[in-house]
């Protein structure tokens, strides 16, 4: 005999392991965020080595987003060549030094880790971790993309390039807040429920969220050059890409089914 409180959820066909879920070590990253790190450092590195009319920084001339570039693009009918930086600049980083890289990379593990294991829940069949994969990363080249485009509509005509994660990881952010708060996710944010756009916390830190990236972009534009050197609109534009779309992919992601009285 034993005190152990019995539990329904153990031994429910197709959930991914028999005892209640407990989540992983703080240290673990998923398997889609390593590769993502290790992929965008080696950008980083070869960005130092590759000349570039933009300086020290190699490959931005094909990977970079430049506004001005993105619109002579699209009324070339030049589609393919308008939209590749929309999605290929989030691998790029400051080329002047590491501080830019390495403060996207620790925010990329964060909400990067979380957005993981919600989409790619380990435990799932081979081809299913795979799919979900591309699903996480749909969702993190498309918010890069939407603030790509956030940038592109306030800055239509600039001629420097757009560089790095942000967007991609405002987006990250925004998928977060529809997953994580406790209220919806008694189990765990893995499996909970998606809160409404309307749920205060959800309102109260996306008008957080926007205010300090304004704060920021306002205090920018007060420099010498009268120009912000952080890109706060793609910042807003990753964010309330993720923060609306996000549902659309957690729907596409494949999960064995849930325990007994959860939905």
């Amino acid at each position: 005999m034993t005190n152990e409180r019995p539990s329904h959820y153990r031994r429910v066909r197709g959930w991914p392991s028999d005892t209640p879920f407990r989540g992983g070590p703080i240290f673990t990253l998923p398997l889609p965020i390593g590769p993502i790190v290790f992929v965008t450092v080696i950008s980083w590195f070869a960005s130092l080595v590759i000349p570039s009319p933009f300086g020290p920084g190699p490959i931005f001339n094909d990977l970079a987003f430049v506004p001005v570039e993105f619109l002579v693009h699209l009324n070339d009918g030049e589609v393919v060549s308008a939209l590749v930086p929309l999605f290929t600049h989030v691998l790029l980083h400051d080329p002047t030094g590491p501080g830019h890289l390495v403060l996207n990379m620790l925010w990329l593990m964060v909400f990067g880790s979380g957005i993981a294991r919600r989409l790619c829940i380990p435990g799932t069949l081979a081809g299913e971790r795979t799919h979900n994969v591309l699903v996480f990363l749909a969702f993190y080249l498309a918010s890069g993309a939407a603030g790509g485009l956030a940038h592109f509509a306030t800055h239509t005509y600039e001629t420097g390039p757009l560089i790095g994660a942000s967007g991609a990881i405002s987006g990250l952010m925004g998928g977060t807040l529809r997953f994580a708060l406790r209220l919806f996710a008694p189990m765990g944010a893995e499996y909970g429920r998606l809160a409404p756009l309307w749920a205060r916390p959800v309102l109260v830190a996306s008008a957080i969220y926007v205010g300090l990236n304004v704060a920021t972009g306002v205090a920018g534009s007060m420099g010498a050059d009268g120009m912000s050197s952080i890109a706060w609109e793609a910042h807003i534009g990753g964010f309330l890409f993720g923060l609306l779309a996000f549902p659309l992919f957690d729907r596409l992601a494949k999960r064995p089914p849930l325990p007994f009285g959860l939905s």
